[in-house]
């Protein structure tokens, strides 16, 4: 069990020993002030027989609650209790289960993703036990078995009510964090033979031969969540499924009512069994004037793009819930959209599959590298230096706060293009427009 004394804008983490050695527990005081510690949760290991969620290993962190009284009179809220860690093992993940006087009060259970996180309406004062549990998987995957991770408590608001307003979302693109030639063969599909930086889907269907391939992180930095509905006729087993469907955005009012509107086209893939919205991002590669180390803050402030010489296809996501992205700030809600859940219908009434999916406001969603469809056939391109871009809502269907921040890139070094492809990132790329 991991206890934590945690006094204004400080935290001292303290493990218990074996005898039992203990701190005072930490005091969530300030509405404006989280408590934040970190821990790592060992397979098997903690308190197993305390709860039922801890079968399989946990750590137990706990924190007293004692805000103001009126602390939610007049900002109605509650009481975020998060988790998130960076895994080391593809498949690696926790969950979180927040008890208070014995009894579960909330939890954040789902899979693919790095971090969970619940809110429990204020208020919530009382001493609470919070669960990092460590989830076991299916078996197919080769875990690690200790993960870190870090904690937090704090204060959520909801928007004011008055004035009366739509809360929207708003998109931005996070900076690819990993480029490569290497797909992995890890979800879906097989590499290709032939073309072993691609997947053979990707050759298949789209011709591809060099795939450079990169994650993609899409982030809501709005005040409410970006939300897609779309309804699919039930077809007779072995009958084709409709290939495209019509979507709609669901915008949520600060008096808790709700409009739709048309988003887009879902389209359904064969070889994956399932929906992905049509045309969420498309990505671009520019040549860039002579680059130097030492002139990359210049040339980040100063476009260097010359010309493009490729773009990726416009493709298409399940929306989901991945990472906090802003940690340990107010303006995030609960995991809210979770996967493979947002690949399945939530529910079927008179011939019909209702599916939904999207983004909370202070998350992030992320498409990694070894995923199909995670590239850009770069067959003929030089060695060089390029600056990679992805830019979200290319086609402007969605509603967002702001239309103009949707684009964020990288530079990246091509080199060894003709024998053995490499790619490596350099740097953030200055920002850029649709």
């Amino acid at each position: 069990m991991l206890r934590v004394h945690i006094a204004v804008g400080t935290f001292i983490a303290i493990l218990c020993s074996a005898a039992g050695i203990a701190a005072a527990e930490p005091i969530l005081k300030n509405p404006s002030k989280p408590v934040l510690w970190s821990g790592t949760v060992t397979a098997g290991a903690g308190p197993v027989a305390e709860i039922p969620e801890c079968a399989f290993g946990c750590q137990r962190f706990d924190v007293d609650v004692d805000l103001p009284a009126g602390a939610f009179v007049n900002k109605p809220g509650g009481v975020q209790f998060a988790i998130r860690w960076v895994s080391r093992t593809l498949g690696d993940n926790l969950k979180l289960f927040v008890y208070r006087d014995g009894v579960l009060v909330a939890k954040s259970d789902g899979i693919i993703s790095t971090a969970q996180s619940v809110i429990v309406p204020g208020p919530a004062n009382g001493a609470h036990q919070i669960y990092a549990a460590y989830d076991p998987g299916d078996g197919t995957t080769s875990l690690s078995t200790s993960v870190q991770y870090d904690g937090l408590v704090q204060v959520e608001y909801q928007p004011n009510v008055v004035p009366v307003r739509r809360l929207m979302p708003d998109l931005v693109v996070r900076p690819q964090r990993n480029v490569s030639f290497d797909p992995g063969g890890i979800f879906f599909d097989e590499v290709s033979a032939d073309h072993p930086s691609c997947y053979v889907s990707e050759v298949l269907e789209e011709g591809a031969e060099t795939c450079l391939r990169f994650d993609q992180v899409f982030a809501n930095i709005g005040v409410g969540p970006l939300e897609l509905r779309f309804d699919v006729p039930v077809v007779p087993e072995g009958d084709p499924k409709p290939e495209l469907v019509d979507s709609s955005q669901r915008i949520y009012w600060s008096d808790g009512h709700a409009d739709d509107r048309f988003a887009g086209v879902v389209e359904y893939h064969v070889v994956h069994d399932h929906y992905h919205f049509e045309s969420f991002g498309v990505s671009r590669l520019w040549t860039v004037a002579e680059w130097k180390k030492k002139d990359l803050l210049r040339q980040r402030n100063h476009s260097p793009r010359e010309s493009m010489v490729r773009t990726g296809r416009k493709v298409s996501f399940c929306l989901a819930d991945i990472e906090i992205d802003s940690w340990a700030k107010q303006g995030d809600g609960p995991r809210t959209y979770n996967a493979p859940e947002c690949l399945f219908p939530y529910a079927s009434s008179d011939g019909t599959d209702h599916f939904v999916q999207g983004i909370t406001n202070g998350w992030a969603d992320v498409y990694d590298w070894y995923l199909p469809d995670q590239y850009m056939d770069v067959t003929g391109v030089a060695d060089g230096v390029y600056i990679l871009e992805t830019v979200a809502d290319p086609d402007n269907g969605l509603l967002e706060a702001n239309e103009s921040n949707n684009c964020g890139g990288v530079f990246v070094r091509l080199s060894d293009m003709a024998v053995a492809p490499r790619a490596e990132i350099l740097g953030n790329a200055p920002a850029c427009t649709q």
